[in-house]
């Protein structure tokens, strides 16, 4: 699998001048068993995630495809998109969808994060593009981007401009429940 790699360096003033962010991976190394694994950092450390079988991420995917906005087609080439929806479907608990799930709870992240400024966590998603050069995204702006409506997405573009993930009304930024985006 292709994973993006990442330099650690916390936003401390001096060191190159301005800041940085940092991403980290909450699964470094690959395990081999299927067990429910618990992420190195986790807004409750009791909860594990249990992950998708292969046939469930796939069925996952070919679900969430019939939910993606026309605009996205003249973004992302159909098998890019089909990476960001299997990390999603990979990087969320097996019983909780971020797209179809409803409203009530949270769908919290066990993929990679960033580290902002504030030192506030929160979801990050890697893209490996077709000329296999590599950008990482806050994972609620790209699901926006995705699955949002056209009306919701306008809102979306009408918010102040900046550099961190949208805000999520449950307070989680862990969470990537699209119906928890905040506008």
């Amino acid at each position: 699998s292709s994973r993006c790699s990442f330099s650690n360096n916390m936003g401390r003033e001096g060191h190159g001048g301005g800041v940085l962010t940092s991403v980290f991976s909450f699964f470094g190394r690959e395990e081999t068993e299927k067990k429910p694994r618990i992420s190195t950092f986790y807004w409750n450390q009791e909860k594990r995630i249990v992950q998708r079988l292969e046939e469930e991420v796939s069925t996952c995917v070919e679900i969430w495809h019939s939910y993606v906005h026309p605009r996205v087609r003249s973004i992302f080439s159909f098998a890019e998109l089909d990476v960001i929806l299997f990390q999603l479907a990979r990087n969320v608990n097996k019983d909780e969808d971020p797209i179809t799930g409803g409203s009530e709870d949270c769908v919290l992240w066990h993929g990679d994060i960033t580290v902002n400024n504030k030192m506030e966590v929160q979801a990050a998603l890697c893209i490996v593009h077709k000329d296999q050069t590599k950008t990482v995204g806050f994972t609620n702006r790209l699901l926006s981007f995705i699955f949002a409506d056209d009306d919701s997405y306008a809102l979306l573009q009408n918010l102040p401009v900046t550099k961190d993930a949208l805000q999520m009304a449950c307070g989680n930024q862990l969470c990537v429940n699209l119906a928890h985006i905040s506008i």
